[in-house]
């Protein structure tokens, strides 16, 4: 798999708009950091780097971040995960470890198929949430 690095983005180029259901072109407004779509209406500015645009507006409250390398690229920022996620991960890993311990001292335990429904189920809910979250990058 080839990974494509950034390209620095030019203020006098004309781009393809990276919102792909109108297929506009980003064209640079005058006496700006900033490129305007001419079918979506989105503004987009350049960031301090150069390297990626920041979408500004829009009807969603997400911030998104685009680079070009040859194509536009959704930049993946550092993404803390909320709290609910956080402690999701954390008591299944807790779960986890108590059925491996569970397992290996071969305890036949009352608590071992109830926690097991639980630990299955409450993994299942994480990954489901993740998903949500990853589609709704997109």
């Amino acid at each position: 798999m080839h990974i494509h690095k950034p390209q620095k983005i030019d203020l006098e180029q004309i781009y393809p708009c990276p919102c792909p259901r109108k297929r506009g072109k980003l064209k640079p407004i005058a006496l700006t950091d900033a490129f305007g779509c001419d079918r979506c209406s989105l503004l987009f500015e350049l960031e301090n780097d150069g390297y990626s645009l920041l979408q500004v507006g829009g009807i969603d409250s997400q911030r998104h971040t685009w680079q070009w390398i040859g194509k536009w690229r959704a930049s993946r920022e550092y993404r803390q995960y909320p709290l609910l996620e956080t402690a999701l991960m954390y008591i299944i890993s807790l779960l986890f470890f108590a059925l491996v311990v569970m397992w290996t001292l071969n305890l036949k335990s009352a608590f071992a198929i109830p926690l097991a429904i639980l630990l299955f189920t409450l993994l299942g809910l994480l990954i489901w949430r993740l998903l949500v979250l990853r589609h709704h990058d997109f």
